[in-house]
């Protein structure tokens, strides 16, 4: 299954960089294999398993796709990685794509000609604002706007480096959700 979810991620970043979407044809079919094959070959269990990892996923996206920061394809492509992973690498495989997201927006930021000054001057205009010393703006000075960033790049890369990792230490799951929910 590792495989799948493997070839899963990395077309879905290819999507997303390529047309900024995840496409719900790619995703969606993918979590039912997921349960289906949880089902089929652990029986009860790895099932349940499968589908508190996709409750757990979507839960843990939830904010920030309410926030605007990420995008519906992501929430569901992560949701697929939570039904692979189960509930213990799930949360592991959320705290390396938050990293590795923090990488990638880095790299971005120094790459794209006056991105880094853009969001240095907007932390600085929101610090400002926020200890008072400079009023909030209703209708800011045109300014450029930041690049977009594909987070299907990072779910990639925080699920195969979950998957590696996992591999060199079976230890690596932060919580057993299993004992505490089942």
């Amino acid at each position: 299954m590792e495989i799948v979810l493997i070839g899963l991620v990395v077309l879905s970043a290819y999507y997303d960089i390529r047309l900024q979407i995840i496409p719900n044809a790619l995703v969606l079919p993918a979590i039912l294999f997921f349960w289906a094959a949880h089902g089929v070959w652990g029986g009860w269990p790895d099932f349940s398993s499968a589908a508190m990892g996709t409750g757990l996923a979507f839960l843990l996206f939830l904010l920030p796709y309410a926030i605007g920061v990420i995008g519906a394809g992501d929430v569901k492509l992560f949701m697929a990685v939570g039904a692979c992973l189960g509930p213990n690498y799930t949360i592991t495989a959320f705290l390396l794509t938050a990293l590795a997201g923090g990488i990638y927006a880095l790299f971005v930021l120094l790459t794209h000609k006056g991105a880094l000054l853009n969001f240095l001057r907007k932390t600085r205009d929101w610090i400002l604002v926020s200890i008072g010393l400079r009023r909030f703006a209703l209708f800011p000075e045109e300014e450029q706007p930041m690049p977009m960033l594909c987070y299907g790049v990072a779910i990639a890369g925080g699920t195969v480096a979950t998957l590696l990792l996992s591999y060199y230490f079976p230890n690596l799951a932060i919580v057993n959700l299993q004992k505490v929910v089942l």
